[in-house]
């Protein structure tokens, strides 16, 4: 009723334009404003297409970014492409890569390496209760309660160097650049990861997450990707 409201007040405020509810004069002022009225409201669904978290057709987004992406909900799509188009706007931080994998699972956490542990080490766990007579004090997995990890999972690694073998060398200064994309981590009382949970997201979402984090990590990091495909 904007545009109606704005030809109703050019007339002159004398009783002879006064309008009625049902008069020939208002149905012609209404008559004059659906058509700006409608052309508003288009151009504005037209200007929500020009952005990929509010287009009302993703495929042409997901033409340009070369993703094939037909099976969810709108809303988890705009989510994504929208994702995909801040790339280039955030740089290259571990809080950055995890706001974006989030994007597509919300349990998804990006943890740095920091303090520097090795991550060939076994991603197993296991704590002990206070006092047991086996704790002996200052050892790191001397901690109270009980947890058993998973020896059985095997993390994957993701590099943007193909030129070799995806490894890990046996190198500490190696160990620096690795930063791991899991679920969640726990420390010893030196704040060094010592135990890394693995995440189960659905395999269509699997070139997506790597296409994500080769894309936003620094080149020179190894991903350590405790990710169970399923």
């Amino acid at each position: 009723m904007r545009v109606f409201d704005a030809i109703k007040n050019l007339f002159p405020l004398s009783k002879a334009f006064q309008l009625f509810t049902d008069n020939n004069k208002r149905k012609f002022i209404k008559g004059l404003s659906r058509l700006p009225e409608n052309v508003r409201h288009e151009i504005e669904l037209v200007y929500g297409d020009l952005f990929p978290d509010t287009t009302r057709f993703p495929e042409k987004w997901e033409s340009v970014f070369a993703v094939i992406f037909r099976e969810d909900e709108l809303e988890k799509r705009r989510d994504i492409l929208d994702s995909l188009w801040k790339i280039n706007q955030g740089g290259q931080s571990a809080q950055f890569l995890e706001d974006m994998l989030r994007r597509i699972h919300n349990d998804i956490r990006v943890v740095e390496n920091i303090p520097v542990r090795n991550p060939r080490d076994s991603n197993v766990v296991i704590m002990m209760v206070c006092d047991a007579e086996i704790a002996v004090c200052d050892n790191e997995k001397a901690v109270s309660d009980f947890r058993i990890g998973d020896e059985t999972f095997i993390p994957t690694i993701l590099q943007n160097d193909a030129s070799g073998p995806y490894s890990i060398p046996n190198n500490s200064r190696y160990w620096e650049f690795c930063t791991f994309i899991c679920k969640s981590v726990i420390r010893n009382s030196r704040n060094q990861i010592m135990y890394i949970e693995w995440l189960e997201i659905d395999k269509r979402w699997k070139n997506f997450v790597e296409y994500l984090i080769l894309k936003i990590k620094p080149r020179q990091q190894t991903a350590v990707m405790f990710i169970k495909w399923i």
